[in-house]
């Protein structure tokens, strides 16, 4: 998912805010990304920061002029990362390990089985995500939803550890300790963290680097 664990630099200070934890959807704006959940390394605090106080978005980092622009959260939604989806005749079409963004506002789910266009998506609950599998009718033409082939593409991915959680978390203290249940490998292909390996605070700040603690999350024992 884009930009998540991209550390938070402030341009007056020169200081390191944090990471990005997660997305900010807007669910009655047509799905729009308004920003990201920003996590402070040391307090585990989470903030908002909005779109429009971003300044620059690099390979690794987001530059923000000021701490001062971060909004304290007290509740956030859970992610959608990790629910599963459903159809109208109750299909299983997988658990969402992955957000597509287009021009901000939310063009598909992907999940471990399919790809699943977000115009598809009828309602968001605390566990799943339902979605249209019937056929829509229009004045000009008629849009089919067939069983994982046209909005929906099948996808495999081995290996693939499938658990629910309530939400993503990406601090330090989640991951420290816990065994790796598979290999995750980083940008240029490199193993980065082997099968049954303990994750250490290194493993873990090199998962982070390489845009991997999605990936993790999932393989980590529970």
């Amino acid at each position: 998912m884009e930009n998540i664990s991209k550390i938070v630099i402030a341009q007056d200070t020169g200081k390191r805010i944090g990471y990005v934890l997660d997305v900010v959807i807007d669910y009655q704006d047509s799905y729009k990304k308004t920003g990201y959940y920003v996590v402070d390394e040391e307090t585990e605090g989470e903030f908002f920061l909005k779109n429009d106080n971003i300044l620059k978005i690099g390979q690794e980092y987001i530059m923000i002029a000021s701490a001062g622009i971060l909004e304290f959260v007290l509740t956030r939604k859970d992610s959608l990362i990790g629910k599963h989806v459903v159809g109208d005749e109750c299909q299983e079409f997988g658990m969402v390990t992955n957000l597509v963004f287009a021009k901000n506002k939310l063009e598909k789910l992907t999940t471990n089985k399919c790809e699943i266009m977000a115009k598809l998506i009828k309602e968001i609950g605390e566990d799943f995500v339902f979605v249209s599998s019937k056929k829509k009718r229009t004045k000009k033409h008629v849009e089919i939803f067939p069983r994982m082939e046209a909005d929906i593409k099948v996808t495999t991915q081995e290996n693939f550890q499938v658990s629910v959680p309530q939400k993503i978390t990406l601090s330090a203290g989640f991951y420290i300790g816990k065994f790796s249940t598979q290999d995750i490998f980083g940008y240029n292909n490199e193993r980065i963290v082997a099968k049954g390996e303990k994750i250490s605070r290194t493993i873990f700040e090199n998962a982070k680097k390489h845009n991997k603690l999605n990936q993790l999350f999932f393989a980590v024992d529970r």
